[in-house]
């Protein structure tokens, strides 16, 4: 009788210990990692599209208009006399008052922006230099001429030592964008043309290339900000926010005062091999890949790439700048 239990017990034991060995062989078999021909492509591909996404969150970022305000000019009035219908400057006030300003411009110097469309009666405009027929519309419009010593050219009118020379072909210099002392200090606005509108364009091209549990460990500084402290330096930012202006336009805008990083990095794929200091699995893998900065090519430095398996897909899970 013992020596049946006993050689029950003994095969319990190797059929235990076999199922042991087979639950162990299965389960590194089916937790073995891909081949690096199988994946090579696809980290090729990934790490190529990482650059524009590293430039975005970590480099210079989108650009941005340059922070410039409208400078205002004070209308100063002048008069003018008239004499059938011809009209000169007065140096005495007359109920003929129009208005001028004045502007530097680094090709002219000092240039005079002058009106010279006038009211002359209910409904009835004239043009004060040639008498011509004008309409409420060149009512705000201007002229041009620059102020000078010179004594070429032509002077609309001397004046106090200086001649004005009338400026026919002029425009003053439009900046393609004004902010506005109400705009938020800490940002600017995204350029129309740099490529992405709005904060969740800029996750869908970071959610093409990286692993999403690696962006949500990004996204709060890049999005939201953190605040470490109460103190004024306490709080980092978000890089970039959605905003919504007065006249309901929806702005993307990014932090002025973020400091970017240098995240241009050449990868040499011919290098690329399977990683020796960390284990890759089914569904990560770590690649060893040289690297150079440009500008500094003899400098090589192994850069290992993880990529996560994310349904059915590899996608990055660290940085690769």
């Amino acid at each position: 009788m013992k020596k049946r239990l006993l050689a029950v017990l003994i095969t319990a034991a190797i059929l235990v210990a076999s199922l042991t060995v087979f639950l162990v062989v299965r389960h590194v078999r089916n937790n073995r990692a891909p081949e690096l021909s199988v994946v090579r492509e696809r980290v090729i591909a990934l790490v190529n599209a990482s650059h524009a996404v590293n430039e975005i969150f970590w480099g210079e970022g989108l650009a941005t208009y340059p922070r410039i305000y409208r400078e205002y000019h004070e209308r100063v009035p002048f008069y003018l006399s008239e004499d059938a219908g011809q009209y000169t400057y007065s140096e005495s006030p007359t109920s003929n008052k129009l208005y001028y300003y004045t502007l530097s411009d680094e090709v002219h110097g000092d240039v005079i922006a002058y009106q010279y469309c006038l009211k002359v009666g209910d409904g009835i405009y004239v043009d004060v230099q040639n008498g011509a027929s004008l309409t409420i519309t060149d009512k705000t419009k201007y002229r041009y001429a620059k102020k000078t010593t010179d004594t070429a050219g032509e002077a609309l009118l001397e004046l106090g030592g200086y001649r004005y020379v009338a400026l026919p072909d002029y425009e003053e210099s439009e900046a393609e964008f004004y902010y506005t002392s109400s705009d938020q200090q800490y940002y600017d606005y995204v350029r129309d043309d740099a490529g992405y509108l709005t904060t969740a364009e800029i996750k869908s091209l970071a959610e093409s290339v990286y692993a999403k549990d690696f962006l949500s460990s990004v996204y709060e500084s890049i999005f939201t900000g953190i605040t470490v402290s109460e103190n004024s330096d306490g709080t980092l930012y978000a890089r970039y926010i959605d905003y919504v202006d007065g006249e309901g336009r929806g702005w993307l805008m990014k932090s002025n005062i973020w400091k970017s990083a240098d995240v241009a990095r050449v990868y040499l794929f011919d290098t690329m091999r399977m990683s020796e200091s960390r284990k890759s699995k089914r569904t990560d893998v770590y690649i060893d890949i040289d690297t150079f900065v440009p500008g500094d090519e003899e400098n090589i430095k192994t850069v290992t790439v993880a990529i996560t398996l994310q349904d059915g897909s590899w996608f990055l899970n660290a940085a690769t700048y």
